[in-house]
């Protein structure tokens, strides 16, 4: 394990990561120290981790980890940083295919707005009925799964009203053991919606969520309230777009656009954060 860890800090539409290149195999952290390092106080600060490996058939592989430490499938934004993060130190060109443990990603960076074309949406769930929820609840595989509640306003609610009705929808039984991601979503338009996303694994709301922007996208298209592709605004205020074709049970030919940018630069120390890494 290297002493220094070469690093950038990046985000897209806010929802933000810290980045490392290790095609060599040589940073294998923990979970304790993924959690330490993403922490906003004493670490670093980030959503999640993301390391670039080598891969045999595809330009990088793009490990995600949650904030929390624990692996995940998807990132959409995530992936989307990738991608930039990739192009600006020279492991792949403007378009550039990648593997995730959801499935092959096909990247394309244009100037300041990076698409990536994902996974399929399956899944596809309607008028699920969660207690002490009031309304109806869609649900959506993007990667990683989603729950979605429309309301007629989804800025209104104040934080800890958001995140007690988010966490009623996030450990869900219906969802299975590890729950699902909670999105409240307001249509704003025949293409364009606001939403909040509650993300497991971070246990928290995120400024932006890129899986939760397609499946509220998808879902929202399934009950006729958008047609794509879709304008997702996030709760920092940025703009997500999302282009898919629906089929039964979810979509297909899913495109997400938006915003990739790096904060800053640096090094650390993995030995400086106490346990929680291997060799």
């Amino acid at each position: 394990m290297p002493s220094d860890i070469s690093f950038r800090k990046m985000h897209g539409a806010g929802n933000d990561f810290i980045m490392i290149e290790d095609r060599a195999g040589t940073f294998a952290p923990g979970s304790e120290l993924i959690a330490f390092l993403c922490e906003r106080h004493r670490g670093i600060g980030a959503d999640g981790m993301i390391l670039l490996r080598s891969s045999t058939t595809a330009d990088f592989r793009m490990l995600y980890f949650n904030s929390d430490g624990g692996e995940a499938r998807m990132c959409g934004n995530g992936a989307r940083c990738a991608a930039r993060f990739a192009l600006d130190i020279g492991v792949a060109g403007p378009r550039m295919t990648f593997e995730t443990a959801a499935g092959r990603v096909h990247a394309r960076v244009e100037r300041d707005v990076v698409s990536v074309a994902v996974g399929p949406v399956t899944g596809l769930r309607l008028a699920i009925a969660i207690p002490g929820v009031e309304g109806e609840v869609g649900f959506a595989d993007s990667g990683v799964p989603h729950a979605a509640l429309f309301v007629d306003d989804a800025r209104a609610p104040s934080r800890d009203s958001f995140l007690r009705t988010a966490r009623m929808i996030r450990s869900f039984d219906g969802f299975g053991p590890e729950g699902a991601n909670a999105n409240l979503v307001t249509v704003t338009g025949e293409r364009s919606l606001v939403y909040r996303t509650y993300e497991r694994g971070v246990e928290d709301e995120t400024l932006a969520c890129g899986t939760g922007a397609i499946a509220a996208s998808v879902i929202a298209a399934s009950l006729g309230l958008v047609e794509p592709p879709v304008a997702c605004e996030t709760s920092g205020g940025d703009l997500l777009t999302v282009s898919f074709e629906p089929v039964e049970g979810g979509a297909s030919s899913v495109i997400l656009a938006g915003p990739a940018a790096t904060s800053f630069k640096g090094t650390f120390d993995p030995g400086v954060f106490g346990p929680g890494c291997s060799s």
